[in-house]
């Protein structure tokens, strides 16, 4: 089974896979089973909610505490945020939001482009947004991820 990273699976789709199990062809050794978008109550306020999570992330004339704070429990990343801009300063770097794909009601998988001096066309990343509370944040996992390839280790989350 393909996850991200989850030590455990829904109800639901359990279900899903008896139902797909089910009704394979003898013999088969593969089966996809295709997510059911999540919903959410105002698709395109989320949308964009997600998209302004992910520019105030990358928007390099903001401060690293209030970039923190449009990550997930990004309470404690300030160092890690100033480490990565010593080694690729954030000066010449921009984000896109290419797409947006609803898995539940509080998570979303993310397609961007971080466009920086060393990588012209851009690199292109799958990330995760979640929902905090009332606003969408970039997951703390997808920020640490991208500071991982620039050689920068996040600390453990704070409780």
């Amino acid at each position: 089974m393909r996850s991200r990273g989850a030590t455990y699976i829904c109800d639901r789709c359990v279900a899903r896979a008896q139902e797909a199990i089910s009704a394979a062809a003898a013999g088969e050794k593969m089966l996809r089973i295709r997510p059911s978008p999540g919903q959410v109550p105002d698709r395109d306020h989320a949308e964009l909610a997600i998209e302004q999570a992910f520019e105030t992330l990358f928007n390099p004339s903001l401060p690293f505490s209030e970039r923190c704070r449009a990550i997930a429990s990004g309470g404690n990343l300030a160092p890690s945020i100033q480490d990565l801009n010593d080694r690729y300063p954030s000066r010449d770097v921009d984000v896109s939001v290419d797409s947006i794909r609803f898995i539940s009601e509080d998570e979303a998988e993310v397609h961007f482009i971080v466009f920086v001096s060393q990588f012209p066309s851009g690199l292109a990343r799958t990330g995760h947004a979640v929902l905090v509370g009332q606003d969408w944040k970039v997951a703390r996992d997808t920020w640490c991820d991208l500071a991982r390839m620039g050689g920068i280790e996040c600390p453990p989350a704070e409780d």
